[in-house]
């Protein structure tokens, strides 16, 4: 048990905003309580809850998290003005002090004191501009000096570097065959592990419990039981998303409903990555795991589970949470 266990959740809580949305960054198990929030969308990049940034969104944010969160930093939006009405335009500051304005000021020696007075401040404050200033070019120089000692060492640690390299001994890499056998398990297991690194490369943040599930279940030596166990696992993620952990629901009406209630949340960056499409086709081709037509080759079984590979690095992210408890993913 943990000082959040303690607390009543189960990890930290972070509250934040960009230009556009309110984020919320939360443990797995603790995700109902985003969710119940109008408007949220997971954001697998981020590993983090998105939601359009208005009043009604702030104030709900406000009372379910300020409380608790670890880190609770959003402002509340500003409200626009109304049609027809303009908001003032500040003038602009060209940081110079209109020296006439002081001298149209009429004193009476009980608020301000004499003129004399504030130009001597004024001066004073000059004078401290100016010696920040120099502490500023100071600081400047000595930088300069410290990257180039910096360089300079660099370069005397490289010569060192380079004889030492030419005396340690370097054992060869597995290398590609001209002409590859899959029936051979050595360059199976070769071209498999290529694949995995390929996709590892699109997961992203996730990469590394992706990593394991893969590498845990073959996509080549067993390329049926790679689609239909990671299917299982899709499937308790995204039930997970929408509330509806029931066994019996099919993985094709969890994706209706993910498309329904916009679960996921996309920022424009890649548009080609449709999760929702994504899903369909790993459905798809599960699907011709589970009822294989009489000619399902073993090279069919190959090129679908390469296939289902590539596209569950795509989706990855978006549907699994990253578990901050080992034994929340069965490897």
């Amino acid at each position: 048990m943990n000082e959040y266990t303690l607390n009543g959740k189960h990890g930290p809580i972070e509250v934040f905003e960009d230009n556009t949305h309110f984020l919320v960054r939360i443990h797995p198990q603790d995700r109902n309580r985003a969710k119940k929030i109008v408007g949220r969308q997971w954001d697998g990049n981020r590993t983090a809850w998105v939601y359009p940034k208005n009043f009604a969104t702030y104030e709900a944010l406000v009372v379910e998290f300020q409380r608790d969160a670890d880190h609770f930093n959003i402002q509340r939006p500003r409200t626009e003005p109304p049609v027809g009405i303009n908001t003032p335009v500040n003038e602009p500051d060209n940081g110079e002090f209109d020296s006439q304005f002081l001298e149209e000021i009429p004193f009476n020696g009980v608020i301000g004191g004499n003129r004399g007075n504030i130009f001597s401040e004024l001066e004073q404050i000059r004078v401290m501009i100016e010696s920040l200033r120099d502490t500023s070019a100071k600081q400047n120089l000595i930088l300069e000096e410290l990257r180039v000692n910096q360089e300079a060492t660099s370069n005397t640690l490289t010569k060192f570097k380079q004889p030492i390299q030419q005396i340690v001994k370097t054992e060869a890499d597995e290398v590609f065959p001209k002409f590859l056998n899959l029936d051979e398990p050595k360059e199976k297991e070769l071209l498999e592990k290529a694949l995995i690194e390929l996709a590892c490369l699109t997961v992203g943040k996730e990469e590394r419990l992706f990593r394991q599930w893969v590498s845990k279940h073959h996509p080549l030596s067993r390329p049926a039981d790679f689609v239909n166990e990671t299917h299982e696992f899709l499937k308790k993620h995204l039930s997970k998303f929408l509330k509806d952990e029931d066994d019996r629901v099919d993985f094709i009406e969890l994706i209706k409903r993910a498309k329904d209630e916009n679960v996921f949340f996309s920022d424009n960056s890649d548009p080609t990555i449709k999760p929702i499409n994504i899903l369909y086709i790993l459905n798809h081709i599960r699907n011709r795991f589970a009822h294989p037509p009489f000619n399902f080759t073993q090279s069919d079984k190959w090129s679908r589970a390469i296939l289902y590979l590539m596209n569950l690095a795509l989706v990855w992210s978006k549907v699994v949470m990253e578990a901050e408890e080992e034994d929340e993913i069965p490897f």
